[in-house]
């Protein structure tokens, strides 16, 4: 809502409950009395409760969501959203309750795993809450609405020799270089695919994991990941060392997140590995060799850059015996 003067008069623009842009002439041909009529303007229109829809609020949210997260979050705002309109047509915004949340979530689980309902949940409880920051509705209706209980399972991970056979089954060297790269570094796919030469610091060797206009890294962070001798050889070998361009590309082009998707799937089913296994597995089998290797959960929690301790902690199956030291403290002498 502002003023603007046209013709010597001043009028004031705001938006409508269809989100349409309007004027309407205060009578004021100063600037003093133009306020004061706003002021009377936005006390009025604020005692009648501006009506947003569930569709105007996910348009207005994705155009924030844009320009705050990575493209892979903003897509799996766009999936949930497309999911619960389904379920709940147009409504208000205000109206959507915790029944009409519990519901959805009941409809989901009886068609996908509960890892992927908790995962939308979260999206629709973060979403809310920038309502609720926006003043669109007086209450989260996700709050209090509980997650389903997940089976905790060990990450997939490859051993050496499967990881062996799952790059001799790849035909691209280009693949192989990425391949091998983010199993020596324990970096996402994205990040691999968008670090250029100007995040490298050869003579320290490290890299910068950091936002740029075509990538955000999760949850906006930058860290610092420093690089074994077998991960700087494989950057050493690249085309183009020292360029501001990408350092993995394919024809000189960015490659695109499905199609190494589609080639890593398709290296572990001719090597005959597990199929559970895809490309964020080999960010498991670098945390999982760390681990076996005597790394401890912490420095795996730095190298990972998990937010928490609790994220990292998955792996801890994989270190007992190094228990062993503090349960032996306890000594017993019995006659």
């Amino acid at each position: 809502m502002f003023l603007s003067k046209r013709n010597g008069y001043y009028y004031i623009w705001y938006t409508d409950d269809h989100g349409r842009r309007q004027k309407v002439s205060t009578r004021c041909t100063t600037r003093g009395d133009a306020l004061k009529a706003l002021a009377r303007f936005n006390e009025l229109t604020r005692k009648k409760p501006h009506v947003v829809t569930f569709t105007q609020f996910v348009a207005d949210f994705l155009d924030y969501a844009k320009t705050t997260y990575s493209r892979a979050t903003v897509e799996l705002y766009k999936r949930t959203f497309r999911f619960l309109l389904g379920r709940l047509s147009d409504l208000p915004l205000r109206q959507i309750s915790p029944r009409d949340i519990d519901q959805f979530k009941a409809w989901r689980a009886s068609t996908v795993g509960p890892v992927t309902v908790n995962i939308e949940l979260r999206s629709l409880k973060s979403a809310f809450n920038t309502a609720l920051r926006w003043e669109l509705i007086p209450r989260n209706p996700c709050t209090g609405v509980s997650k389903l209980a997940v089976p905790q399972q060990a990450p997939v991970y490859l051993s050496p020799e499967e990881f062996q056979t799952l790059f001799a089954a790849l035909n691209e060297e280009w693949m192989k270089a990425i391949v091998l790269f983010a199993v020596l570094t324990g970096l996402r796919q994205g990040e691999i695919l968008n670090l250029r030469w100007t995040d490298v610091d050869m003579k320290r060797r490290v890299v910068l994991i950091q936002s740029n206009p075509n990538f955000k890294t999760k949850l906006g962070r930058r860290r610092v990941v420093p690089l074994s001798e077998a991960a700087m050889r494989v950057l050493e070998g690249r085309p183009g060392e020292h360029s501001e361009g990408l350092i993995f590309t394919l024809n000189s082009a960015p490659i695109l997140p499905s199609w190494a998707q589609h080639l890593f799937k398709r290296a572990v089913r001719r090597g005959g590995l597990d199929d559970r296994l895809h490309f964020h597995s080999l960010r498991h089998t670098f945390a999982s060799w760390l681990v076996q290797g005597g790394a401890t959960l912490y420095e795996v929690q730095r190298l990972l850059g998990h937010s928490s301790p609790k994220v990292t902690e998955i792996y801890s199956h994989l270190q007992p015996e190094q228990l062993h030291g503090t349960v032996n403290r306890i000594e017993l002498h019995l006659d």
